[in-house]
């Protein structure tokens, strides 16, 4: 076994459908560590030094609204999907990372981005470039038409199934 794109994205598949804060895999020379738990440089989080107060597994409750004497309206809430998030922002299909990793428009600094914004692009034309541990993986047109969004900053962290790029196959 060796960990390659194919193994990362199996490994990142299970970690997702799992309640597993942490994974360390280790193949030959290479080794996978992912988190849950957010990292300000990229290393491993430390154990907490003082145990948490909750039992683990409990959720804390919700803190108390503050109270006042003049009655306060509150905003309605509304769930939205992902694929009406998209829908709202431009016409057409989404195309999804394939993995977890960086986000790049272009196939290397200073050079011109796959696509902008109003490009036709065919199917299976490069939209973008998904770094996973300086793997890259090419994101690729699934139909014909316009881009009308780009969904990400260049260099933002994405997640697999995380649109990224809109294409309108009317356009």
């Amino acid at each position: 076994m060796e960990l390659n794109p194919d193994t990362i994205k199996a490994l990142l598949d299970a970690f997702d459908r799992s309640d597993w804060r942490e994974m360390t895999v280790t193949i030959g020379p290479d080794r996978l560590h992912i988190s849950r738990d957010p990292s300000p440089n990229g290393a491993a989080p430390q154990e907490p030094a003082v145990a948490p107060s909750e039992p683990p597994g409990l959720p804390a409750p919700p803190p108390e609204p503050e109270r006042s004497d003049e009655p306060q309206a509150e905003p309605p809430v509304v769930a939205v999907s992902d694929a009406e998030t998209v829908e709202t922002a431009a016409q057409g299909t989404a195309i999804e990372s394939p993995s977890v990793g960086l986000f790049w428009r272009a196939p290397a600094p200073g050079a011109p981005p796959f696509v902008d914004v109003g490009d036709r692009v065919s199917s299976g034309d490069t939209v973008a470039i998904v770094e996973v541990m300086k793997l890259m993986n090419h994101v690729v047109a699934t139909v014909e038409g316009v881009v009308t969004a780009i969904l990400v900053e260049n260099g933002a962290a994405v997640e697999f199934g995380q649109a990224l790029v809109v294409i309108d196959p009317e356009g």
